[in-house]
């Protein structure tokens, strides 16, 4: 995050007051103001109220910018123009692709991803957390005079000749670095359920074969589990895949982590000696909307020998992003 003040080279401006009922100054963007393309946001643009702008003031307009994406000019977010002097409050989800909570006479102009709407968080994975500067600036002019498809720039520099005042609010934002393991492997989904509804099916033994996507599950046996070291018997059959023909077999699984309505994880002990010792998981968090569940597959503790007799990953991160379908499809299923 750089020290880079977007306002130090512009004209002076008064100072009134911008608060938020979905964040605070200085404090994080909630999971929904991120961009949908981060799991469990929904680009929403946040609920705004402004008080104490100058008496002077014809009109408002506001945007949102990242001045620390990497892209030499920051990232514009959102903007908008022409909100009347008498409006002193946006609803929450107003920049949506319609504007439906706009008052009348206001518009929005592209953002940096050339959507005239609001664009939620989303800095490169790693590259540390980023501020969002929400501004509402308070002009001189009724109408600031720009296109409706002008660039939150060109908006900008319009605004500097014509602006009264500012009020700022400083909001953050950071993405987790991708794992740089070549031996894990993680994917997400949001599931519209409650995570007591997700954990009972990964906790129990036919909801095992239940979400399967490789079609070798065919039956379980056991009773549903409730702490590390408790085991249950899959029936398999190697012959659906038709790789190693292995046939029909049975597995125990061994669970090696349980957080009730948290995280599930287990290995799986059959007939090759030593045991592989691989670990399947699933963590599960809540969201807006539901549960956002994350399943992963971690091969790093395996053996340097076993490495090198078996192709890793068994599971690709395809077969993993099916089972996380299946697992929302087996959910509603079980509530309805």
């Amino acid at each position: 995050m750089s020290a880079n003040n977007p306002f130090a080279r512009l004209p002076e401006a008064a100072s009134f007051t911008v608060t938020s009922a979905t964040v605070s100054d200085c404090a994080a963007w909630p999971p929904e103001q991120f961009s949908a393309e981060i799991p469990g946001g929904k680009d929403v643009s946040p609920q705004l109220s402004w008080s104490g702008a100058p008496e002077a003031t014809k009109s408002y307009a506001v945007t949102v910018y990242d001045p620390d994406a990497p892209t030499g000019s920051g990232f514009w977010h959102w903007a908008v123009a022409d909100i009347p002097a008498d409006v002193t409050e946006l609803p929450e989800g107003a920049g949506d692709d319609i504007g439906s909570g706009l008052p009348k006479g206001a518009f929005q102009l592209p953002n940096d991803a050339r959507a005239a709407r609001f664009l939620g968080a989303a800095p490169p994975p790693g590259h540390g957390p980023h501020r969002y500067f929400v501004v509402v600036h308070a002009l001189d002019v009724e109408s600031i005079g720009v296109p409706a498809d002008a660039t939150p720039a060109v908006l900008g520099f319009t605004m500097a000749s014509h602006t009264l005042g500012r009020a700022v609010m400083t909001v953050t934002a950071e993405t987790p670095p991708v794992r740089e393991s070549a031996e894990r492997i993680e994917v997400s989904r949001l599931v519209p359920a409650s995570a007591g509804a997700v954990f009972a099916v990964l906790t129990d033994p036919k909801g095992h074969v239940d979400i399967d996507a490789s079609g070798m599950l065919i039956d379980a046996e056991g009773e549903p589990v409730t702490q590390p070291g408790d085991r249950f018997l899959v029936h398999m059959d190697r012959e659906a895949l038709g790789d190693v023909p292995l046939g029909k077999y049975d597995v125990e699984v061994v669970i090696t982590k349980l957080a009730p309505e948290q995280e599930i994880a287990w290995t799986v002990e059959a007939r090759i000696r030593p045991h592989v010792r691989h670990i399947y998981g699933y963590r599960l968090e809540p969201a807006e909307g539901g549960t956002l569940v994350t399943s992963y597959y971690d091969w790093s503790e395996v053996d340097e020998q076993t490495k090198r007799r078996f192709a890793f990953p068994v599971v690709p991160e395809s077969a993993l992003k099916a089972t996380l379908g299946i697992l929302e499809r087996t959910v509603r299923r079980r509530a309805a």
